[in-house]
């Protein structure tokens, strides 16, 4: 019996720590109003950097950027790769470090004092274009997170399921590959 009321405890607690948390980007991801042509990509390259071993937004990442550019080779792993290849993608996955202070309060009041916290560069995702083995132009997004914890919040983050970096990472990856002038460097 002393189970199941530590268990339930347990539960109605974490249920009143519940929260919602937002993303942003810098630079802002551009949503086109009317499709717009891509870059042609043959071969790309892909490296993530997590602290994590097997990332599952590295491979969530991974699988969304062989949909977006279905034609193209991953050569980045192969010799072959000492050229310059069209498009170098490379993902930084950096840990949220935990709660942040106010949340704890936010806890301890059991989610009666509301707390937000943002958390910055938890995802940076650096494009690099190169067009008949030049520079052509190379883009960083920068991805933060706002989190709100309260007692109000707990159907925001109960419907909440989506996979926002994930869906970031899928936006700032189309709005890169849109033709558009090469820079120099």
């Amino acid at each position: 019996m002393r189970r199941l009321i530590a268990n339930g405890f347990v539960l109605v607690i974490a249920t009143l720590c519940f929260g919602c948390t937002s993303y942003s980007s810098q630079p802002t991801i551009n949503e086109p109003v009317e499709p717009a042509t891509q870059e042609i990509i043959s071969s790309f390259s892909y490296a993530i950097h997590s602290p994590w071993k097997d990332s599952r937004f590295g491979k969530d990442a991974y699988a969304a950027t062989l949909k977006i550019i279905p034609d193209a080779q991953d050569t980045g792993s192969s010799l072959a790769a000492l050229t310059l290849l069209p498009l170098e993608i490379k993902i930084s996955e950096f840990s949220s470090g935990g709660a942040c202070g106010q949340d704890y309060l936010t806890g301890l009041s059991l989610g009666l004092i509301p707390s937000w916290c943002t958390r910055t560069n938890l995802f940076k995702f650096d494009f690099i274009l190169n067009k008949d083995q030049h520079f052509c132009r190379q883009k960083t997004y920068s991805i933060n997170s706002m989190s709100f914890s309260h007692l109000t919040m707990i159907p925001f983050a109960l419907f909440n399921t989506d996979n926002q970096p994930l869906t970031l990472y899928q936006a700032a990856l189309k709005d890169f590959l849109r033709i558009g002038q090469c820079a120099t460097r």
